[in-house]
């Protein structure tokens, strides 16, 4: 939450950065003229969508979004710029994306924009919760980066725009010299890492992660779930096994790593993030065979009361301004690429934003049937129970 002087000041450092225009940024331009000029280019095809759009807002909306994920003086920047009284803009927050499908499936959640991991994105798609996104009236849209546009949950983002991104990789403390630099070191007991920190090693209790990136120290593809990859993936799970403190959430690794009863963990960046603000001493990296993208991303549900609303704070976010100023203050990456001049010191930080040919390297969560996911399940079953 953000205390009444904090608020205070950023609704006006935001003002002045966005100069209160929705879906522009203002005056706010920094980096090389090949940038403005780009940016000014998308500006002007913005403000020409935007006025085909021509819709008319409603004076309501509900937004339900993760804990702690926004900046939260942004809402009354876009109160002031849409006209939405900012009383009746209600922003909730979850912990367990889980139960807003739960809600979603029983009917008039009452919620206008959900924002949700990539599986729970596949998972209403799936069960048809989800209206599609009018991408007319999101023309920030443009400012996306590519990459960011096609995910595998959601192909051509038709009922999800990402939001926030991060990775899955490795973090180690201090006493860990060398650093986790190759997946070789995670799972392959004669390489020597695996010996040298037995019991001092945790994996992550999401059979997916877990999963994936044994499938990448086998020089697999990550979309591979044939019968005998899954084989493979079994037998260096349980060669890895012996040698691990167990399979740990956040709620174990993050005071593990702490206290010293961890020393390297697979590991949520963000986590890791904060972490460092409480302990120096730990490091987070990607190893060479890469890691994980995932993403939060914008959802309208279906039976949403205030679309147009809905679509204008999508909007609004995606803005390079406004992203810049949100990731800027939630210390976490966004996919708005025309904002990236203005948060140099996140992206110079690669915790939050791994370097490009890191990204290279790296794969966006599967999308996965519920006949693999049940496959993935029964494997860490039967590894767990050995």
């Amino acid at each position: 939450m953000v205390n009444g002087s904090r608020r205070d000041f950023l609704k006006i450092a935001v003002a002045g950065i966005t100069g209160l225009i929705v879906g522009g940024i203002g005056g706010f331009f920094f980096g090389s003229s090949a940038n403005q000029r780009r940016i000014l280019e998308l500006e002007n095809e913005i403000k020409k969508l935007e006025k085909q759009a021509q819709m008319a807002l409603e004076k309501d909306l509900k937004v339900w979004n993760w804990s702690y994920y926004i900046n939260e003086a942004l809402l009354d920047i876009f109160s002031e710029q849409t006209g939405i009284p900012r009383d009746r803009i209600v922003y909730d927050e979850f912990d367990d994306p889980n139960y807003v499908i739960t809600r979603l499936e029983a009917g008039r959640s009452g919620y206008d924009v959900v924002i949700l991991p990539s599986y729970c994105v596949e998972i209403a798609i799936r069960k048809g919760l989800l209206a599609e996104i009018d991408k007319k009236l999101v023309p920030n849209i443009k400012f996306v980066d590519e990459k960011f546009l096609n995910p595998p949950h959601d192909p051509d983002s038709k009922y999800s725009i990402v939001y926030m991104w991060g990775s899955t990789g490795f973090a180690w403390r201090s006493e860990v010299q060398e650093g986790v630099t190759t997946l070789k070191q995670i799972f392959d007991p004669d390489y020597g890492f695996l010996k040298k920190y037995s019991k001092k090693i945790t994996m992550l209790e999401e059979p997916l992660e877990v999963i994936c990136f044994a499938k990448a120290y086998l020089g697999k593809k990550i979309d591979d779930w044939s019968d005998s990859t899954m084989e493979e993936v079994k037998e260096a799970l349980l060669k890895q096994k012996p040698y691990l403190a167990g399979y740990a959430g956040t709620e174990k690794y993050y005071p593990g790593l702490k206290s010293g009863a961890i020393y390297v963990a697979q590991a949520y960046n963000g986590d890791i993030a904060r972490l460092r603000e409480e302990f120096s001493e730990v490091y987070y990296g990607i190893p060479e065979e890469g890691g994980t993208i995932w993403t939060d991303s914008f959802c309208i549900p279906k039976d949403a009361a205030h679309k147009n609303a809905a679509h204008a704070f999508i909007n609004f976010l995606l803005d390079p301004a406004v992203s810049a100023v949100n990731s800027k203050y939630i210390r976490y990456a966004n996919p708005v690429r025309a904002s990236w001049q203005f948060i140099e010191e996140l992206l110079e930080d690669p915790i939050v934003y791994p370097p490009e040919d890191v990204q290279d390297k790296m794969w966006f969560e599967p999308s996965i049937s519920d006949e693999i996911r049940n496959k993935i399940n029964t494997i860490m079953l039967e590894v767990k129970a050995r």
